[in-house]
């Protein structure tokens, strides 16, 4: 079987990769022409990623596959943030942050709830693994609400005059990010070492890989380049769009929503088939791993990018929209998934919310 036939029907996007380069440095047509047709070159290229971490995944198990899948994915996440973070874009980096987070707890759970649940009744999975995972989160959540209270509150301390609260709001978020980092580091050790055994493996179901690991490992390097090239063209249309053209959409919307999904795609589209192939462990660990990844390692990351490669560096200070929905997106996940067990219902009402949160975000000014 060829490599094309094995790849899903989005693959067809590919054809965007070559045309947005050719619009970009022919510079013929918009900023919102460069930025939907680099969206669309992007979401074509992590097929390719997510089915190759997939083929790696089956080799590796259910919790170093989920690992694998969610750090790929979020290499797209991650370089998109940084070319933000490059344009002084710190709103839509943050907003990113958030609307990850919240597309991987809601979105797609959801969605692999969902497609799971219209084939199988009800669909299991680790309940020791999904509860050390929501407290991970839970604790990164709080540390992050400790510098954006800092930011928000300072006026109500008669001593704390507004430069003295910048200047603590950068060290807070400075100092947290290497505590979320090392936590992050406890994580892996836990779950891929120490305690890898409360991780259930979907043992029952059994699949063959299609790809060589030297044919996917090739195919991830080239599609990562890919990414990277189709991305600086997707952040400089998307900063073009917000100060230079009339398009009536918000910061906060285009990076809550639009660069989140664009961003993790790659394993939005693993977890999805995987529950469709009643693979719901695996689904489970790569939304859980990706948001995981996203709150412990991308964001201090790009804290610490920022006080590095720039003058003005990046601060955890989310608003009171970004922190309500963090915080809905981390409880009703825990709610969902104590009982280690998943049906098409429960999906539904986690999309419904997210979908909520996401006409806040259009509608925030």
């Amino acid at each position: 079987m060829s490599i094309w036939k094995t790849l899903s029907f989005p693959k067809y996007l590919l054809a965007f990769v070559p045309a947005v380069m050719a619009m970009h440095y022919g510079h013929f047509l918009g900023p919102v022409w460069h930025f939907t047709c680099a969206a669309a070159a992007i979401l074509g290229l992590v097929v390719v990623i997510g089915k190759a971490t997939e083929e790696v995944a089956m080799r590796m198990g259910s919790v170093w596959g989920g690992l694998l899948n969610a750090t790929f994915g979020n290499v797209t996440e991650l370089i998109i943030a940084l070319l933000a973070l490059k344009q002084g874009s710190y709103q839509i980096v943050r907003a990113s942050i958030t609307g990850s987070i919240l597309g991987n707890l809601l979105l797609l759970l959801g969605l692999a709830m969902v497609a799971g649940g219209i084939k199988h009744k009800t669909q299991t999975f680790s309940r020791t693994g999904a509860a050390a995972s929501i407290q991970v989160l839970a604790i990164s959540l709080f540390a992050l609400v400790i510098p954006s209270v800092t930011h928000l509150f300072h006026s109500f301390v008669p001593s704390l005059d507004a430069e003295h609260a910048k200047v603590m709001t950068e060290n807070l978020s400075l100092g947290i990010s290497i505590l979320l980092l090392v936590v992050y580091g406890l994580h892996l050790l836990f779950s891929l070492r120490t305690h890898r055994f409360t991780f259930r493996s979907d043992e029952a179901v059994s699949e063959e890989p299609e790809w060589s690991v030297r044919t996917a490992a090739l195919l991830l390097m080239v599609s990562v380049v890919l990414v990277a090239i189709t991305s600086d063209i997707f952040v400089e249309a998307l900063h073009a769009m917000v100060h230079e053209s009339k398009v009536p959409i918000s910061e906060m919307f285009l990076g809550v929503v639009v660069v989140a999904v664009v961003g993790n795609a790659a394993e939005g589209s693993v977890a999805i088939f995987a529950a469709a192939k009643n693979k719901m462990e695996l689904a489970f660990q790569v939304a859980m791993s990706s948001a995981i990844q996203i709150a412990l390692l991308v964001s201090p990351i790009l804290v610490i990018a920022s006080f590095i490669f720039t003058d003005k560096p990046m601060v955890m200070a989310f608003n009171p929209f970004e922190l309500l929905a963090l915080w809905a997106g981390v409880l009703i996940s825990a709610f969902s998934l104590q009982d280690g067990e998943s049906n098409w219902f429960e999906g539904a009402n986690m999309i419904a919310v997210y979908i909520a949160f996401a006409m806040v975000f259009w509608f925030h000014p």
